[in-house]
Order: structure tokens, then sequence, then C-alpha cells
């Protein structure tokens, strides 16, 4: 009953989204054409950045790397793996 309550919880919480396309004149009931589109050409992890808190984020890192917060990696990853040559067991 817990996840019942959650799933309408849920629902309620994003209502106005859900229905908003009755407030707007000429929008189509359903996006149907678009989600058909986009999961026959991305893959799973590439669909949830599309989703609203994927987008804000790829948008929160895009700036990030604008304003050049990232800078150059010190070492490359062939570096970083030769870090680790010394614990592997060879026999």
């Amino acid at each position: 009953m817990i996840s019942v309550r959650k799933r309408l919880d849920k629902i309620e919480e994003l209502w106005p989204n859900l229905t908003a396309f009755y407030f707007t004149d000429n929008a189509p009931a359903t996006n149907n054409p678009i989600e058909n589109y986009y999961s026959t050409s991305l893959k799973t992890h590439r669909k949830k950045q599309l989703e609203e808190p994927g987008i804000k984020e790829q948008i929160k890192l895009s700036a990030l790397k604008r304003a050049g917060v990232f800078g150059r990696p010190q070492k490359s990853l062939l570096n970083a793996f030769f870090m680790f040559i010394p614990f592997l067991d060879t026999g």
C-alpha cells in the first residue's frame, strides 16, 4: 500500500505538468511520436539525460566546463592504470 500511496503522491505532484496540454492551444495530447523516435534512436542512459533532472545536470556541467572549473587533467587514464600495476598478481 505504501508504494501505491507514493505513486499517487507523485501523480498529484506532477498533475499540472501532465495536464498542461489542455491549457495550450493546438497542443497534442501525447508525445508518442517523440518518445517513439527516442526509444529507437537512443540508449537508455542517454534517454535519462533528457529527463528534467538530467537536462538540468547537463546544463550545470556544460557551464562548469565553459568556466574552466575542471581544467586539464594532471594525469592521463594510462598513468592512473600504471599506478595499479604493482598490485596485480602476475602468477
